[in-house]
């Protein structure tokens, strides 16, 4: 069997043409994907994926960054499926083989520019941030409408109820950190 992996970032890349670009590649039997960083290999569909998979199956990815972006894991993900027999093609690398000598070398510095991409950009955005800071025009990450509806539904379950803050987000759905930041800004 023949699985896609795909993986974007944040929601509001889109997931769909990775998975429409492999599947025009290659005749699949399963698709999971991810809308969630790279930084670390805890999502529900790659946790999905490695359970499916099994001796003689395989998994492609559109590149080896879609796996993930830190080098120790994605060595150690790669490690656990050759070790259950699964293939992993990487199709920007087209024909070579990840578990020769060669490949695995190809793979580690593979690994390691997707984990310093990541570091890079994480700085780059420290510096703009600074900057936006510096001249009064950052205003942080903004809370969606949705987020909204549920503080304020919190909010007056506080004020009605006499709910706790903590039980107040709890019941409403909305953390208790975003809950005191909405009430801190409000």
């Amino acid at each position: 069997m023949l699985y896609i992996y795909a993986r974007t970032s944040t929601v509001e890349q889109n997931v769909q043409q990775q998975v429409n670009y492999l599947e025009g590649k290659y005749k699949v039997d399963g698709v999971y994907s991810d809308q969630q960083t790279g930084k670390t290999l805890d999502r529900p569909e790659f946790i999905k994926l490695k359970a499916v998979v099994k001796c003689g199956d395989s998994i492609v990815v559109q590149d080896l960054s879609r796996i993930g972006r830190n080098t120790t894991e994605v060595l150690e993900f790669v490690d656990e499926m050759v070790g259950k027999g699964v293939g992993i093609k990487i199709d920007d690398l087209g024909e070579i083989d990840i578990t020769s000598s060669a490949g695995k070398m190809v793979l580690t510095t593979l690994a390691a520019v997707a984990t310093m991409q990541r570091e890079q950009m994480l700085e780059k955005q420290a510096i703009g941030i600074a900057t936006a800071r510096a001249e009064g025009k950052y205003r942080g990450k903004q809370q969606s409408q949705a987020t909204i509806d549920k503080c304020k539904q919190a909010i007056s379950l506080i004020e009605g109820m006499g709910y706790s803050k903590e039980k107040a987000a709890k019941a409403s759905g909305v953390g208790v950190a975003t809950l005191y930041r909405y009430i801190k800004t409000s």
